[in-house]
């Protein structure tokens, strides 16, 4: 008995230094870069893990953002996917579908659209508009008070990967796509990393998402890694929420 629970334990060391050393900014840089036409693909693939460890899903960001015409505005259109793993397709299906349309001018969303299916459950559509200049947003007809330059999820990533973080070290900005207010406060820090002979710059932000109201009882850890390629490349992301830790990393860009 000793024994089987010796190896077991071993493995389960070996998968978290294996996950964990697959997670470092070295390593998902340099496999990127081995494909020299990388950068230029318009789809960032992420894995996505449960404790860094167990592989869950994979999510797809869909870039450069598109430029279309909304409601006699130009606005960026932002896509969005993901799904959980054939592993699991068993036992359950699930798929998310994100959409945001940004206006060109103030970059702030004017509309946040969700779609999520999942096996055995009703599927779920969400659109909410975005009111900007008034501080309404409206979800099935039901209004409700925003914050200055409250933004969604794909808009709060857009905006972070135009920043500056030579310039910029401390970051806030409101999110909402629901009922309530959740403030995104962070910080953040450049370095160099080094791989074989070129340099690379990385951005290192560390922020916590509360609710606005300061509700004990709704926060969350966020911290992304972004490497410096003309725009910021999210390569890694930790997402800490009600005791789950989830961490999706840079797998491929097509």
């Amino acid at each position: 008995m000793r024994k089987i629970l010796l190896i077991v334990f071993t493995v389960i060391l070996f998968l978290i230094f294996i996950s964990w050393y697959n997670a470092s900014p070295k390593v998902i840089i340099s496999r990127l870069m081995k494909n020299k036409d990388a950068l230029r693909g318009r789809q960032l693939v992420y894995r996505v893990y449960f404790l860094r460890i167990f592989p869950m899903g994979e999510a797809v960001l869909m870039m450069p953002e598109e430029i279309e015409e909304y409601k006699g505005r130009k606005v960026y259109h932002l896509r969005a996917t993901a799904n959980n793993l054939r592993l699991f397709s068993n036992f359950v299906n699930a798929y998310a579908n994100l959409d945001s349309y940004i206006d060109i001018r103030q970059l702030t969303p004017v509309l946040f659209k969700q779609k999520l299916v999942v096996t055995g459950r009703k599927d779920t559509y969400r659109e909410v508009f975005y009111d900007q200049t008034n501080h309404i947003m409206s979800i099935e007809k039901v209004r409700r008070q925003i914050l200055p330059d409250t933004q969604d999820p794909l808009s709060a990533i857009f905006n972070v990967r135009r920043m500056d973080f030579d310039k910029i070290e401390k970051l806030e900005m409101f999110i909402n796509t629901n009922q309530k207010n959740y403030i995104l406060k962070g910080t953040a820090k450049t370095k160099n990393i080094s791989i074989g002979k070129k340099t690379y710059k990385i951005a290192l932000l560390e922020s916590n998402i509360s609710r606005h109201d300061k509700n004990p009882y709704h926060k969350s850890s966020i911290d992304i890694i972004l490497l410096d390629e003309g725009s910021n490349i999210p390569i890694s992301v930790n997402v800490f929420t009600r005791g789950i830790l989830l961490n999706a990393r840079l797998i491929d860009i097509k």
